[in-house]
């Protein structure tokens, strides 16, 4: 039982640094699930609810750090974590398919002519999302640790 609360835990964990999932959500709902399963026997009040507040921090703060550390770029976020990873991955099969001096060569004249204008805009959209997935990223870390010390 404990090695699946555990998994849950580090699903979570990896989910927190996922825009779209919930992870301290994921972690929040595996104590529970552990809490249920054990009648609630090493449960404290203060715990329970220091969690939740956790959650919320990481969930709805990371949220709103997101959209305000972003909100005076012109590209969307969606569009540079997109293009990021596109031109990573274009790089790569380029890379593959031509040999690795044609592959870039080609790559870099068919996309740079987009991307790489763009490209500091792009970095800094970047690495602003990268605080705000920090914010749930390290809530996720101190959940783990609380639980594992208090409930596990």
């Amino acid at each position: 039982m404990k090695l699946l609360i555990a998994v849950i835990m580090l699903i979570g964990v990896v989910g927190t640094l996922i825009p779209r999932i919930p992870g301290t959500l994921i972690i929040f709902c595996g104590a529970l699930l552990y809490g249920v399963l054990t009648g609630f026997a090493s449960f404290q009040p203060w715990l329970t609810v220091l969690l939740l507040f956790l959650t919320i921090t990481a969930e709805v703060g990371g949220r709103w750090l997101r959209a305000y550390l972003t909100r005076r770029y012109e590209l969307s976020r969606l569009f540079c974590v997109n293009a990021s990873a596109g031109n990573i991955a274009g790089i790569i099969a380029a890379d593959a398919l031509l040999g690795p001096i044609l592959g870039i060569v080609i790559w870099e004249v068919i996309v740079g002519k987009t991307f790489i204008p763009r490209w500091s805009t792009v970095g800094r959209v970047i690495y602003l999302l990268a605080v705000a997935a920090m914010l749930r990223l390290i809530c996720a870390v101190v959940m783990v640790i609380l639980i594992t010390i208090y409930i596990l």
